[in-house]
């Protein structure tokens, strides 16, 4: 065995001998320290060899286990809310198609599919409002059935 004033004279003239990287100098300087420092041989020996404990181990990697309670519910938030619309859609009673009521109209719902519930039929061409074929009136004015929406108030529709 190498006393420590050897081996540093060995890994000095390893090191000016070899040419080497900047890395690989740290790493060589990093283990000469280590072994000069160190007041026994044992300190590089793993923890598991020096110790003779009868320690268990386990091959469950265990990931979630401290999330367990993570994605639970908390019942101090209360009863859980309907996903869906909180007072429900907004119904127009007040809406007529060439004179005929037509029941259960939302409100912002296409005067195209009012016109079709209420089997009126209204010619489309292009379903974006660029064309101008399914030209209706609203409350007296001018209107594209397949992007006009339903108001909130009185609603007559009459086909051209």
């Amino acid at each position: 065995m190498f006393d420590h004033n050897t081996l540093l004279n060995l890994l000095g003239k390893y090191i000016i001998m070899t040419p080497l990287s900047i890395h690989q100098v740290a790493t060589a300087a990093a283990v000469a320290v280590l072994v000069v420092l160190s007041p026994t041989a044992e300190a590089f020996v793993p923890a598991t060899a020096r110790s003779r404990s009868t320690a268990t181990t386990s091959t469950s990697l265990n990931i979630f286990g401290g999330l367990k309670g993570a994605f639970a519910n908390d019942d101090s938030l209360g009863q859980a809310k309907n996903a869906g619309l909180s007072n429900g859609p907004r119904y127009n009673e007040n809406v007529t198609v060439n004179g005929k009521a037509v029941p259960n109209v939302v409100v912002d719902q296409k005067i195209s599919q009012v016109c079709a519930s209420a089997r009126v039929k209204v010619p489309y061409n292009c379903q974006n409002g660029e064309c101008g074929t399914c030209m209706v009136k609203i409350n007296g004015r001018k209107a594209k059935a397949c992007v006009s929406k339903v108001p909130n108030g009185k609603c007559a529709i009459q086909t051209l």
